[in-house]
């Protein structure tokens, strides 16, 4: 298992989107993005709350605050690379398949709306409908089941 984590193939796997990859490689490349995002998104959940709080709560300079700004900063920036990693190392995998290696970007790209819409709803719900959140969240979990099926499951 230490050959996927050299140099080399990590630059192939995740920096790199020509070329092409097994199902066992593709598995074996998403399995650490998964786990690092699951993890940091487990953090960010648990330091959430303290950035929910005005200032008739806390001090303007609270530090807890801070460090949660600081972390949602790190974060965001952590699940952009993770997007673009996986979209490197699924479009290999689509071109494998015989697919246009464009494809992997469909994902990060319903996440993106998926997200932003369950985050903007709340701030404007009688302006917005519901089942546009809903719909996002159908096509999200759709464009998941396919990388899944189609790029994990299919054919080698």
């Amino acid at each position: 298992m230490s050959g996927i984590f050299s140099r080399e193939s990590l630059n192939f796997l995740y920096r790199q989107d020509e070329g092409t990859l097994s199902r066992a490689a593709w598995w074996a490349g998403l399995a650490p993005l998964v786990s690092l995002l699951v993890v940091l998104t487990v953090v960010w959940l648990l330091l959430a709350p303290w950035g929910q709080r005005g200032l008739d709560e806390r001090a303007f300079l609270d530090p807890r605050t801070i460090v949660t700004y600081l972390y949602l900063m790190i974060y965001t920036f952590a699940v952009i690379l993770i997007a673009i990693c996986y979209t490197n190392l699924s479009a290999k995998r689509f071109l494998a398949r015989g697919r246009i290696g464009g494809l992997a970007g469909l994902l990060p790209l319903a996440a993106l709306l998926a997200g932003a819409l369950n985050w903007l709803y709340p701030r404007v719900a009688e302006t917005m409908p519901y089942w546009t959140v809903i719909a996002a969240d159908i096509v999200l979990i759709g464009v998941i089941v396919w990388h899944v099926v189609d790029l994990g499951l299919a054919g080698d």
